[in-house]
């Protein structure tokens, strides 16, 4: 996503969190490869829609860069820091 391809992924563990659904590529139950197949082809298929996606997924990248989720992270350290005292 960082290099603005869109994802095919499936819809388990952390992946939803990071790949929107129909906005920076396709989520797919486990196992479920034609439905990959075919949300693939959706993409591919219209140099406009593989465009949207494209840029769809750098913008989403971007949200979960270092320089973003880093302060989250440091934030949350030092609230269980001081709760901790």
């Amino acid at each position: 996503m960082a290099w603005g391809v869109p994802v095919i992924s499936s819809n388990s563990g952390g992946l939803p969190e990071v790949n929107f659904d129909a906005v920076s590529g396709y989520l797919s139950d486990v196992g479920d490869i034609k439905s990959m197949a075919e949300n693939a082809l959706k993409i591919l298929s219209d140099d406009t829609t593989l465009a949207q996606f494209k840029h769809n997924a750098l913008e989403v990248a971007q949200q979960f860069d270092i320089k973003n989720i880093l302060p989250l992270y440091e934030a949350l350290y030092e609230q269980a820091l001081n709760n901790s005292k």
